[in-house]
């Protein structure tokens, strides 16, 4: 019997995760896996892995992963740094969504965002934030994204990085 291929992040999926970090960004440095492992630990319940339908967990043939978390502040968190005691609040930030190779241009992405809405109005989250980089400003809008004008991302994402916010 195959699962669905939206599974929550457990422990073993991290090395994979890992890779997928390495493979999908080119104008960003990966952040260590104690920085990725904060944002999960803050909100588990919004950080899933995409399987190959063919596989089982343990198998670890995770195709993408998307982290998300509860955030406190209408200003996103810095990239390469641990969330801080006291940061969960009302808002869902959308802090990455990578993808391997090998799922690209199946609909992987667009399926694990339409999950993790649905889950973030279900949890009561009033609206949700992200830093679009390498251009994803387009593929964000499709899911009711907007940019923020008056919003600077920090430094650490990069010269073309652009606040986004959707509210529920």
């Amino acid at each position: 019997m195959t699962s669905m291929p939206i599974q929550p992040i457990t422990h073993v999926m991290w090395p994979e995760i890992l890779k997928i970090q390495a493979e999908a960004y080119s104008k960003v440095a990966p952040e260590s896996l104690e920085v990725l492992q904060s944002k999960w630990q803050q909100s588990p319940d919004c950080c899933f892995a995409y399987l190959d339908e063919k596989s089982e967990p343990e198998e670890k043939n995770i195709q993408g992963y998307l982290l998300a978390h509860a955030w406190h502040s209408e200003t996103p968190p810095k990239l390469y740094q641990i969330l801080p005691e006291g940061s969960h609040g009302s808002i869902l930030f959308l802090h990455d969504l990578a993808l391997s190779k090998r799922a690209t241009g199946r609909g992987v992405g667009s399926q694990m965002v339409k999950h993790l809405l649905a889950s973030a109005t279900s949890s009561g989250f009033q609206s949700a934030l992200l830093v679009s980089v390498q251009d994803s400003v387009l593929f964000w809008q499709k899911y009711g994204f907007v940019e923020v004008m008056n919003q600077k991302a920090s430094e650490s994402y990069g010269d073309d990085a652009k606040v986004m916010r959707r509210d529920f």
